[in-house]
């Protein structure tokens, strides 16, 4: 599998309200991480979609969830339900059905759903909090040398965290990692390790 490291996330709306669904649009669009790969009005138009366009990221209304469309989006992507404070019981019934996340659609940020996919990553991948702001420093391309100057560490104290992310996540290259952790590939097919 060939993984790009510095390809944006990509998004998948799925909305009836056109109006919300332009405006979480308009904001993904102002960001560099995130690239919206397509936008739907139905869950039902979400399903048949995300097999093809295999997104990394799906933010869900609450009309959606309610009729049933988490579970099948969550094995494809990460789901993120688009619930206001009025939509509680769509919340929970997302998070239930495995959306890992809720956001407002009328108040979140960029920042705030790429700190909901490295959260999710770091809870689903097992990673410590010291590992997790490795793998943070590790993402945005710094060397191991540079992440020791920022944390404070020794560089072979970050050796050791660094082997035992690649451990953990059942990876040998920093590419493969930062995929990982970006959300990019859901599934590793097959360990990357070296010999």
């Amino acid at each position: 599998m060939n993984v790009d490291e510095t390809a944006p996330l990509r998004v998948l709306v799925v909305d009836g309200d056109p109006q919300v669904r332009s405006d979480v649009v308009s904001l993904l669009k102002s960001g560099g991480e995130l690239t919206v790969a397509a936008e739907v009005a139905t869950g039902a138009e979400a399903v048949e979609l995300a097999d093809r366009i295999r997104p990394d990221v799906v933010l869900l209304d609450a009309a959606a969830v309610r009729a049933g469309h988490t579970a099948a989006l969550s094995r494809a992507a990460r789901v993120f339900a688009l619930a206001g404070p009025d939509d509680d019981a769509a919340a929970e019934a997302a998070l239930r059905a495995g959306a890992v996340g809720r956001l407002d659609p009328r108040t979140f940020t960029v920042a705030d759903l790429v700190r909901g996919v490295r959260d999710a990553s770091r809870t689903s991948l097992g990673l410590s909090a010291r590992e997790a702001e490795v793998m943070d420093l590790i993402a945005t391309g710094r060397s191991n040398g540079e992440i020791a100057r920022q944390l404070f560490l020794s560089e072979k104290t970050v050796k050791n965290h660094v082997n035992r992310i690649y451990s953990k996540l059942g990876v040998g290259s920093r590419a493969t990692a930062i995929a990982l952790w970006r959300g990019m590939m859901s599934v590793v097919a097959a360990p990357d390790r070296r010999p």
